[in-house]
């Protein structure tokens, strides 16, 4: 099934806080910037997670969500 389409801005959603804002992307899957309300209390993470308020197309799929890891999960941190 198609994951992708135009360009658009869509409604999201922040999970860690809340705020909603309106971001362009090709798809309706999860998004992960960095949120413009809360990314500042959590410097050292890259982004937050995002979801797509909007009604996913007829005919369209999502992609799946990222998976998350950390250095520590990849090699051996001394």
């Amino acid at each position: 099934m198609k994951t992708t389409s135009k360009y658009s801005m869509k409604k999201y959603r922040c999970t860690s806080c809340g705020h909603e804002s309106m971001i362009g992307t090709n798809h309706y899957g999860q998004i992960y910037p960095r949120c413009k309300n809360c990314g500042w209390k959590h410097p050292l993470d890259v982004g937050q997670v995002h979801v797509c308020l909007e009604k996913v197309p007829k005919g369209m799929g999502v992609p799946e969500p990222w998976k998350r890891i950390r250095l520590g999960d990849v090699v051996e941190v001394a």
